[in-house]
């Protein structure tokens, strides 16, 4: 269920990661996952999701999975450095800043390990984070999922 967990809630907040914010950085605020326009593979898709990112770069994510059990976590990123997940015990999440609309992260718990990449719009209303590897059961995981600020 660990796995499962990475998956559906970490792609969230990955996407709204940042090492070093400031009061311009796009990924600041707070973010909704739009299930309509997002693509959940192997699925199944999450209810809803919502990502906050604070000015020191804390992430906390609140999540409600498809079989409606409500999840939340934080963590503080560091760039280049694994960092535990508060809430999901034995994860940790790495990343790197490409530009300040990019970024790239490894999420990673037991054997299993995930590569994401999130993109934010150039007028910082929309993001999209593609998450991508394998679950240790041998299925193959492509997400893409697309996240608003209301």
């Amino acid at each position: 269920m660990k796995y499962l967990q990475l998956i559906l809630v970490g792609v969230a907040l990955s996407a709204a990661l940042a090492a070093q914010t400031s009061a311009n950085d796009p990924t600041v605020g707070t973010w909704k996952l739009n299930v309509g326009k997002s693509k959940f593979h192997p699925g199944p898709a999450p209810k809803n999701v919502t990502v906050t990112i604070a000015q020191d770069g804390k992430v906390s994510v609140n999540e409600t999975t498809a079989e409606g059990k409500d999840i939340s976590f934080s963590f503080t990123p560091t760039e280049g450095s694994a960092v535990p997940i508060d809430g999901m015990d034995g994860t940790t999440i790495s990343q790197r800043r490409v530009d300040d609309h990019t970024f790239e992260h490894t999420w990673t718990t037991g054997a299993m390990t995930m590569h994401g990449k999130g993109v934010v719009s150039a007028d910082g209303k929309t993001m999209k984070y593609t998450l991508t590897g394998t679950r240790p059961d041998g299925k193959a995981v492509h997400n893409s999922e697309l996240y608003e600020k209301p």
